[in-house]
């Protein structure tokens, strides 16, 4: 396993979450799952060679591959150089002691311990043994494959007793390694050694099988769930190891197997149901690891080429994310992402994307990854002339994301003057924030108007407290907060009013007109993309009651600055005091000021700018604060600002301008036309007018 595959185990241990239970040692038949595990034996397999994970053929083609060119020698010399750092690794046997001061509490106090004990200390060994048994297949070094073994024969007493919500898929994540340095290492290994992995194999399988058990009886984590992905695959991958067709067939046609999780689980063009894109991968990785292994072994039909109901497909799943990229190709950190700003070009699951489907566009996105994984030697050339992918504004209603875009395929990717606004509506499902109505804005290859999330720097990021009590929350979203409260979440989708792509406008509007997210609240937002700029109305009407209405957003990122010399109201801001508990305690340094005109901000960070023009319907005051970039007491943070009206209603009327082409735009508000409000908006010498549904 190479260092960039390691990087993706790390992102999906952060990214676990749910609920799952039990690890026994026993084989016998899990409560409530049609299959039985029995002992899993090697005996009669000719582990001789690698068959599952790696082939002959394909050691050959990556040692030819890195003789003979540079850019594929660095990849070779990458896994090399990882697998030095893994024969320093100290092997100490693993204390499961732990289990027995942990197993009576809840377990919702548990996950720092649970994911300590039973993935990231397993985890390291079992990584550091993969890689180490490519590293010998790759280079011929005994050293490699004789620390290796080592390191199988610690890990292999493991007992699997530990029971929580997310031990199945920790002992997945790190198992595969486990699976994949014996597919490896196989011939190396004695009749003792390998009846003991077996053994380890064999409660692995009772273990996951359990828990998958525990997941569907109870519906846990909304019932349609990554983590069910991961069990289903562990035991797949076993089926194809030990020769066990029933329990491939288990894993893909099962209870809530891979091919009805295609089809329960994706929508619109194939996104993964969770309120996070981020967490597509967490959910189809597992998918592609499988049929990666189906491929190699010839097992027909594999997960990569079976239909599934209502069309679904698995490669889908990895097409769609073409479709939610910002011009640099950032994923959008949508609902729970952790900070995580990752460029899509990053994962490397679309190295297998290409060996299995060919597709131009996986070869385009993976010539753009500079430190590619070592899989890629073992893969057709991608040509490094693939042309882009094609892309636009779109519209995705299952999901409740619309994108408008400046630019269309080659002319958006990697562009400085492409612009990308994202509006979500969406409900509340499994890993959503407070962020409905919620703006992104992307432009000189960077985000603008950032969904933000400060960092955990503790091991389990899911459970943290700056997750738990600020980034979550409304303050960590571009939206509107009602009395300081966050919104409330729901299982019903705002509505969409309209959404167009016209050459001179893009447009989409959503609402809540019917008090989901606060009661006796309604609320409507447009967004309309113009090439000279970006109009923002935000609509809020509390019926006859007055109460505080907070517009929030946040700019850039922690490098960003505000100038007092290029900012009046920021050089006129005084000290101010937020509420000290919850999420406002999260926030540094509140200032604010009372406008007495239009509202006009730039925010700087080198060449880069991004201005804000507001007109001022009486605003009670606008509110300067920054944003934490982690949980740590000197955290740097990122430029915050609020601005609060103290009324039954308030229109929150902004134009985004990108860059400094356009340094400053008139915008007057005309006569309401037919129940829509009227804007007339003058850039660049360029008039143009705007009616924006109304209530």
């Amino acid at each position: 396993m190479t260092a960039s595959r390691h990087r993706i185990a790390a992102v999906v241990f952060v990214l676990s979450t749910g609920i799952a239970a039990v690890a026994g040692q026993s084989a016998s038949a899990p409560a409530g799952q049609p299959m039985t595990v029995d002992q899993l034996d090697s005996s009669r397999l000719d582990l001789s060679r690698p068959r599952m994970f790696i082939t002959p053929d394909e050691i050959s083609r990556a040692k030819s591959r890195a003789a003979a060119d540079p850019r594929d020698r660095a990849i070779r010399d990458r896994l090399a150089a990882e697998a030095d750092k893994h024969l320093a690794l100290p092997i100490e046997r693993i204390d499961e002691s732990w289990w027995q001061t942990t197993k009576d509490k809840r377990w919702e106090e548990t996950y720092p311990e649970v994911y300590l004990n039973t993935g990231v200390i397993p985890g390291r060994y079992a990584r550091a043994a993969a890689g180490l048994a490519l590293a010998w297949r790759q280079t011929d070094d005994a050293r490699y494959a004789d620390r290796a073994v080592a390191l199988l024969m610690n890990l292999a007493p493991y007992s699997f007793a530990p029971e929580h919500y997310d031990v199945g898929m920790n002992y997945s994540v790190w198992s595969i390694d486990v699976l994949r340095a014996y597919d490896l290492l196989g011939g190396r290994l004695d009749a003792q050694q390998r009846g003991r992995l077996d053994a380890f194999m064999t409660r692995l399988a009772a273990a996951v099988a359990k828990n998958d058990a525990y997941w569907i009886a109870n519906n846990i984590g909304g019932g349609i769930n990554n983590h069910l992905a991961w069990h289903k695959m562990m035991l797949g991958l076993l089926g194809l190891f030990y020769d066990r067709p029933d329990l491939v067939d288990h894993c893909l046609n099962g209870p809530r197997g891979l091919v009805p999780l295609l089809a329960d689980g994706l929508v619109d063009d194939g996104l993964w149901c969770e309120s996070s894109l981020v967490y597509q991968f967490a959910a189809i990785a597992p998918m592609l690891l499988l049929a990666d292994c189906q491929h190699r072994m010839n097992r027909h039909p594999g997960l990569h080429e079976i239909t599934a109901a209502n069309g679904r497909t698995l490669k889908q799943s990895f097409d769609a994310m073409f479709n939610v990229l910002a011009p640099d190709g950032m994923i959008p950190p949508i609902g729970d992402a952790y900070g995580s700003r990752t460029p899509l070009w990053k994962v490397s699951s679309y190295e297998y994307g290409w060996n299995l489907w060919g597709d131009p566009r996986y070869a385009w996105l993976i010539r753009r990854n500079p430190e590619p994984s070592s899989y890629l030697l073992t893969t057709a050339l991608a040509p490094a002339d693939a042309p882009a992918p094609p892309i636009g504004s779109i519209l995705l209603p299952e999901h409740g994301y619309a994108f408008l875009r400046s630019h269309r395929d080659g002319e958006y990717w990697g562009n400085r003057e492409a612009r990308c606004a994202m509006l979500t509506y969406d409900r509340s499902g499994v890993h959503a924030n407070a962020d409905k109505l919620s703006l992104m804005l992307f432009g000189l290859n960077r985000m603008l108007v950032s969904d933000v999330e400060g960092k955990a720097t503790v091991p389990h990021a899911f459970s943290s407290q700056i997750q738990r009590e600020l980034n979550r929350g409304g303050l960590s979203q571009n939206t509107v907060m009602i009395d300081g409260a966050d919104q409330r979440c729901g299982s019903e989708m705002l509505d969409l009013v309209e959404f167009r792509d016209l050459p001179d406008e893009k447009r989409v509007t959503a609402a809540d007109g019917r008090g989901l997210l606060y009661p006796g609240v309604r609320q409507m937002r447009t967004i309309a993309m113009t090439p000279d700029y970006v109009l923002d109305v935000f609509q809020v009407d509390c019926g006859q009651q007055t109460r505080q209405i907070d517009w929030i957003v946040h700019v850039m990122d922690e490098r960003a600055t505000a100038p007092p010399e290029r900012n009046p109201l920021v050089a006129m801001a005084e000290p101010f005091e937020l509420p000290p508990t919850g999420a406002y305690r999260w926030l540094w340094h509140p200032r604010s000021v009372v406008p007495d005109g239009p509202i006009a901000m730039e925010w700087f960070d080198g060449q880069d700018r991004l201005a804000l023009h507001m007109p001022n319907p009486d605003f009670e005051r606008v509110i300067f604060c920054g944003y934490p970039a982690d949980d740590q007491p000197g955290s740097r943070n990122v430029p915050m600002m609020i601005v609060r009206a103290q009324a039954p209603r308030a229109t929150f009327v902004a134009v985004w301008l990108v860059g400094d082409r356009v340094s400053h735009v008139d915008l007057n508000a005309l006569p309401d036309h037919d129940g829509r409000l009227r804007y007339a908006i003058t850039a660049a010498g360029r008039p143009r007018q705007h009616l924006v549904p109304g209530f």
